[in-house]
């Protein structure tokens, strides 16, 4: 599923994971004329809904200093994706003693900041107010010092940029470290997340950590050092949440060992950004009932997922016509963008949408496909199909060209991954207790173990 930044948190001497949590991947449709991806822009202004009143931008905010083109980005992006899902894979960690001093940094990204959730032990999901990122405001140590953490459903592993990392994507971002908590304890252990360009790298610590009402005490990585993916994007680290299991407690083995709930679930709402007003948001312990309505159904998540939420796909269509792509897993990943399966399986969805053709081939197949089209993309899983709307699945018009939001790059042999594309369109619900995702119908149409907005 999800280009799955493949996570494996190991507490030995020296701690190891082939880990990719964020896969940032940057289709042609989104590139400039010279191949540079299009950032966020500058103009964003802090806007207010009349009806809710939910703030849509924060005012501090820039554009990212310098921009990768769209080729480097795919590849990067790809790659991380490749090693998130290799559970197979281990990289020894060595040594890095050089390290730049940096002075304080602040984040300063645009966000489309979310609304408070009504529910308790619930908190508002943000974005980057171009879909590409989606996540939350954790904070850290006695200080309670505020970060803003990928949620990815794809990693295990979490870590966050510290005070000495040198990289030029820490530099933009906000840190935390041993100086500002005074209950923070520095661990001997190295952590190392391997991506195809990159990785993320630093020490093991120990201090609070506060999100939804929760506080608890958990492990985590303190990096010294960062890919330059990160450089475009607001996230300040990674918040892992799936099943994966290793030596060192994940965030998910930390809430379940809290007793804090009496059923350990989440659900995720992520916010499309041209909706207006944000209000994604993630809820523990319950799903948010105001989401859905009817009972909740679940498929089980696969054996053969490896430690990440992957559910059998029973097929994948265009409207009420069907690919015939039957038998596949499909992975559930917060933390990647847009969706991607293998090429063939690709062609085989697209040969079914009228006007479609292949664009590029290479590292990553893209298709064109028509602007005018209406039709949603379908995921069956079980007997129910779940809809994804075409705001979601066709890019915006680029010189009259249309880009299909399903990629054809094998991530995970043979499987689908599902990224925010999909989610934007259901209210997920992960039952951690009972390795299951859940599926309900919405106030308006039934779709996946989630909510159609």
């Amino acid at each position: 599923m999800k280009m799955r930044f493949l996570d494996t948190l190991l507490a030995v001497t020296s701690l190891v994971s082939c880990a990719s949590a964020f896969y940032p991947y940057c289709p042609p449709y989104r590139t400039l004329e010279d191949g540079q991806c299009i950032a966020p822009s500058d103009s964003l202004k802090a806007t207010r809904d009349e009806v809710s009143g939910i703030a849509s931008f924060k005012i501090s905010q820039r554009r990212p200093q310098v921009e990768i083109s769209h080729d480097e980005q795919m590849r990067r992006s790809v790659n991380r994706l490749i090693r998130k899902y290799d559970h197979s894979s281990q990289v020894r960690d060595v040594a890095r003693n050089s390290i730049e001093e940096r002075g304080a940094a602040t984040n300063t990204y645009a966000i489309q900041t979310a609304a408070t959730p009504a529910q308790t032990n619930s908190a508002g999901i943000d974005q980057d107010g171009t879909d590409f990122s989606y996540f939350a405001q954790v904070q850290f140590g006695s200080a309670d010092t505020p970060l803003y953490m990928l949620l990815d459903t794809g990693a295990s592993t979490t870590w966050v940029m510290g005070p000495s990392c040198g990289s030029a994507a820490c530099k933009g971002h906000n840190s935390f470290g041993p100086g500002d908590s005074t209950t923070f304890q520095m661990g001997t252990e190295s952590f190392y997340v391997a991506y195809g360009a990159g990785n993320v790298s630093g020490t093991l610590g120990s201090d609070s950590v506060s999100l939804a009402g929760m506080k608890f005490q958990m492990t985590f990585g303190i990096a010294n050092n960062t890919s330059s993916d990160f450089e475009y994007f607001p996230i300040d680290g990674i918040l892992g949440l799936s099943l994966d299991k290793s030596s060192t407690p994940s965030f998910l083995d930390t809430l379940v060992s809290s007793k804090a709930f009496k059923s350990n679930v989440f659900g995720i709402s992520l916010n499309r950004a041209s909706d207006g007003g944000n209000t994604g948001e993630i809820n523990f312990g319950a799903p948010d009932t105001s989401k859905f309505t009817g009972t909740l159904s679940y498929t089980p998540v696969s054996s053969n997922g490896a430690g990440d939420w992957a559910i059998p796909l029973a097929n994948v269509g265009f409207g009420s016509n069907q690919a015939g792509i039957t038998g596949k897993l499909a992975y559930i990943d917060t933390g990647t963008s847009f969706i991607f399966c293998p090429p063939d399986q690709a062609a085989a969805f697209y040969a079914i949408v009228p006007g479609a053709k292949i664009a590029s081939t290479g590292a990553t197949d893209t298709y064109s496909v028509p602007c005018d089209t209406t039709t949603a993309l379908t995921f069956t899983f079980g007997t129910t199909t779940y809809s994804v709307s075409p705001k979601d699945w066709i890019s915006s018009s680029v010189n009259g060209v249309c880009t299909g939001n399903v990629f054809g790059r094998t991530i995970v042999p043979d499987a689908w991954l599902l990224g925010d594309t999909f989610l934007k369109n259901v209210y997920a619900v992960f039952d951690v207790d009972q390795t299951r995702v859940g599926r309900s119908c919405s106030s308006n149409c039934c779709y996946i173990t989630l909510y159609y907005c």
